[in-house]
This record gives structure tokens, sequence and C-alpha cells, in this order.
């Protein structure tokens, strides 16, 4: 699916714009503080439901207003035109509706556009927390299992019931609730393994595409040691218990980084973990073309996330998966120096508002 047209009211400094946007590559030009992240946040706000630069989705309302609102104009090959929108008031009610429907869960608008954010931040996916791999993995599965989001959530509820009677010590409804931890745990770490495998190879090849000459060793840990997760949580009772949280499961999982005989995130200059960062980010939606779902790519900065070789081997291969993408740069000449050919559509974002710049090349 592609993205048309695009709509934003009231988000951030953006008072009211309209952007028709071209299937491959659109650049928004302007000075820092002019809109052009806002205008990425307005369409992750639609497609994901939360903003990428703030918990509070209330403050992404533009100053003295009570509601925002973003839409889009897309077109499926299969599906044909769709309208999709958002509203959200200051209040707190959210909306989403699919060709003037109301949405009931924000899941079913996020399965129909994947999407890849790439921040100035992009080797936090290597040197950061775990939290962010498991992300990863998490998106992926979510667009080829769709009872993956599903089980996840059932899994976290249950994990919450299971803290809170650790917490509290009394322990009647405690194998209950390591039961549902069991159960869905098992699903979650399945459809984590299942993706990991078939995207793994799209990863590897990417970063061959954009360095050969390094070599990262990836594997996936679902969090716990062994096969079964309740024999797992049964020989750490006692010490759960004494901790008051579940120390073993799904919410531990991680993606294990080796590069030579030691950890990525020890051993990997952050440049090189740009570089492996980006292989993530490409092999993920290499994988989901090879399933017939094209990805937006929002990109923060353009430019920022590699030096000049790597930026022009990265551009290079999302041009040949047919990805659309928008991108904000401060820098006009350098972004067009990275795209290249590849440029179609720019926009000068100055001051809340959006302006085509006419068709390029």
């Amino acid at each position: 699916m592609i993205v048309e047209r695009l709509d934003v009211e009231n988000v951030r400094n953006i008072e009211s714009t309209r952007l028709e946007l071209d299937p491959g590559v659109n650049l928004l030009i302007g000075p820092n503080g002019a809109g052009k992240t806002a205008l990425l946040e307005a369409v992750y706000l639609l497609i994901r439901g939360r903003s990428f630069r703030t918990s509070r989705t209330d403050t992404v309302i533009r100053r003295d207003q009570q509601q925002m609102a973003i839409g889009m104009g897309c077109r499926d090959a299969e599906q044909g035109a769709l309208r999709l929108s958002y509203r959200r008031e200051r209040r707190g009610r959210v909306e989403w509706r699919r060709d003037g429907r109301v949405v009931r869960q924000s899941s079913a608008i996020a399965r129909l556009l994947p999407i890849q954010l790439l921040l100035p931040e992009l080797a936090d996916l290597v040197f950061g927390a775990p939290a962010g791999r498991r992300q990863w993995l998490d998106w992926g599965a979510f667009h080829v299992k769709h009872d993956h989001a599903a089980n996840l959530r059932s899994y976290l509820r249950a994990l919450r019931h299971r803290n809170a009677v650790l917490r509290e010590g009394d322990l009647k409804t405690l194998p209950a609730w390591t039961a549902q931890v069991v159960e869905f745990g098992h699903a979650v770490a399945a459809a984590r393994q299942a993706y990991f495998e078939r995207a793994a190879p799209h990863v590897q090849a990417c970063l061959a595409a954009l360095s050969p000459d390094l070599s990262v060793d990836v594997g996936h840990f679902p969090g716990w040691h062994g096969d079964d997760l309740a024999e797992t949580l049964g020989q750490e009772r006692d010490s759960d218990v004494k901790s008051g949280a579940t120390r073993s499961g799904p919410h531990r999982a991680d993606l294990r980084l080796e590069c030579g005989s030691g950890m990525a995130s020890l051993v990997l200059s952050r440049g090189q973990g740009k570089v492996v960062a980006s292989a993530f980010r490409l092999g993920q939606a290499k994988d989901l073309a090879s399933a017939g779902k094209r990805t937006l790519f929002l990109i923060d900065d353009i430019g920022a996330e590699l030096d000049r070789e790597h930026n022009e081997r990265f551009y290079a291969l999302l041009d040949d998966m047919a990805c659309q993408i928008v991108a904000a740069s401060a820098h006009p000449d350098m972004s067009d120096a990275l795209v290249g050919a590849r440029l179609k559509r720019v926009f000068h974002v100055k001051q809340g508002r959006a302006a085509p710049a006419g068709e390029q090349r």
C-alpha cells in the first residue's frame, strides 16, 4: 500500500496542511523547528497510535487547540483506494476510521501499512536496551502472524497479575496465573522464533550489501533457559517470591548480536552499529516485501543514520525494494546527493506549513 495524500491538523506547530505524496521518495526540507518531524510524527500516530517523541500524546496537540486530526488517502493493489483517519481530543478521546467507519482496534490500521522509523538514534537498536530489539521482533511477527498481538497482550496481562501476586505474598492464585504466563509465553516465543528464522536471512543479505566486510552473528534468546517455561518458573518460584517479580519469560527476550568473540555492543563502533541497525530495518522490509507488503520508511534527519558510502548503498537497497519514503532534512544539498535520481517530490516546510517545490527530475 502507498500513501497518496496526507492531511494534518493541529499537530504540534502545524495548523493545517496537505501533502500529495509520490509513491517513491518524498523529501521535507526546512530549518529546525519548521514542522518536518511533526509531519513524520503525524504519520506514525495514525498508523501506530502513539508518538515516537513522547508518551504523552495529548501534548502533541497544537497549543490552545482541543483536538488534532490526521488523514491519509492510500491505495492498495488489492483493496483499491482507502481513506484512513485518526482524531484525538485533549481530554483523551481517540478515534480511528477507515473509509468513514469507526475502527475499534488500532491494530486493524497498523496491519494495513508496515512502517519503519529511522531516527538519528538508529544505533540504539544495537547498543540500547533489549526492549527495542523485542519491538523489532514483535513488529515483524505482528505482520505475518495475526494472533501474535493478542497473545502478547494476554501474556503481559498474566505477567502483571503474577507479579502482583508475588509482591502481595498471597500465593493462592499463583498457580493459575503461572499457567497463563506459560501458555501465552510459549505462544509469543514461538511466533518470535518463527519470525526470526524467516527474517534473519534477509537481515544478513542486507548487511552484506551495506558492508561486505562486517560480519555479525544473530540469535534469538526467548527469555528463559531450557525448553519448558513452566519448568523454569517452577525452579525460580522461591526467588521470584523473594524478589516480587517474574525473572524469566518473553518479557526478558532479546536478540543476541555477536561480532567475532564478543558482543556486538561492546565490539562495534557507533558507525558500525548504525550499519547493523540499518540492516535490521531493511531486512524486515525485505521480508515483508516477499509476503507482498510494501513498507513506508519515515526518516528523520536524512543522512544522519550512516556515512556517505553506506548511505548510498542503503538508498539503493530501498530503491530495489520499491519502498515509499518520507524523509526530513535541513540540508537539501546533502539529501539530493544521497537519494540521487530517486528523488521525486520535494516539500518546503516553514512555520508549520508544507508547500510543494514541484516535480523533481
